[in-house]
């Protein structure tokens, strides 16, 4: 198949609950959990506000360390690898065969830098794409890599007012600020601000993106290279272009992307009609809010044992892929 037969279109789609159908013949939901507990809640939004929080009623996890789920509003990452698959890789290190399973359609050491938000969205520059390989065939799975820093941005309103770094306020936001843990020992070290509302955040002019570097994952106290989702598909981090990660006993890797392997729903079947392989990444649900009452937050003049936000950044990578 030629490239005049078969027109490839790479696009970043903004996934939102509207487009969660039966047109996406593949998709997966791939979480990281860092602390290796129970997933979080759902923050729960009523009218776009999250209501009160509490430790007694709270999200998760231990009283002063809550934390909930919601949507994240701008994702930025690095696209390295996007392919269709014959057969299914090996699920121990998909790389030991996927050069004999799978077809690259983009495969970039450099790797091209992908942006999406609710309202906007990046498309992969023509010349970034190869159909070179790409065959008239049933392909039953795809794959994903992309660097393993991603960057995201977030706001929330709150029924209750909370501790940013720069004072109290119902509406936060992240800024671009390093994660200062569960301890943070100064308020001028929380990664996020909180102000009186959306307008006085756009007065700041410095709602930013928070990183977040994903290394290994966790499974009570043992850590690896390798996670299965919910729906079966499996998610690895990976040192380079073409080697799994080696993890450590502390959780420490040489990794420097993430892998998701998607089994398609329905068998994929490219033909001269093909039109579309898109490839996107998920917003929904992939958003932590994490909240502190411990270290200097202990001592906030707010009531409760969730005084400060300490972050708000990605808390997973979703995957999705199309072909029609």
């Amino acid at each position: 198949m030629t490239a005049n037969i078969l027109k490839l279109k790479m696009l970043l789609a903004v996934l939102i609950a509207s487009i969660f159908s039966a047109s996406f013949v593949s998709s997966a939901d791939i979480f990281y959990n860092p602390a290796g507990g129970g997933e979080p809640n759902s923050c729960g939004e009523v009218s776009n506000e999250i209501p009160t929080t509490s430790s007694s009623g709270g999200f998760n996890n231990n009283a002063s360390r809550l934390r909930c789920i919601t949507d994240i509003d701008g994702l930025k990452l690095t696209l390295h690898k996007a392919g269709l698959c014959t057969s299914a890789p090996d699920t121990s290190d998909p790389s030991t065969d996927w050069s004999s399973k799978c077809v690259f359609i983009i495969n970039d050491a450099t790797g091209i830098e992908v942006s999406v938000t609710k309202t906007s969205q990046s498309s992969i520059p023509e010349n970034k794409i190869d159909l070179s390989g790409l065959v008239e065939a049933t392909y039953t799975h795809a794959v994903l890599m992309v660097g393993n820093s991603l960057q995201t941005k977030m706001n929330a309103k709150f029924a209750e007012d909370f501790r940013g770094s720069n004072g109290e306020g119902p509406f936060c936001y992240s800024i671009n600020a390093s994660d200062p843990g569960n301890n943070p020992a100064a308020y001028a070290d929380l990664a996020v601000k909180c102000v009186a509302d959306e307008a006085a955040m756009t007065s700041q002019g410095d709602h930013d993106f928070s990183s977040k570097q994903f290394t290994s994952f966790r499974s009570g106290n043992s850590y690896s290279n390798a996670k299965t989702a919910a729906n079966g598909d499996e998610v690895y981090v990976f040192s380079d272009m073409d080697t799994i990660a080696t993890v450590a006993n502390d959780g420490s890797s040489d990794a420097t992307k993430v892998v998701g392997v998607l089994e398609m729903a329905t068998p994929a079947v490219v033909s001269p009609s093909s039109t579309n392989f898109d490839a996107g990444f998920q917003l929904t649900e992939q958003g932590q809010i994490r909240f502190s009452g411990a270290g200097v937050c202990a001592s906030a003049s707010l009531a409760g044992a969730t005084a400060c936000i300490t972050s708000m950044r990605n808390y997973g990578v979703g995957f999705k892929v199309t072909v029609k």
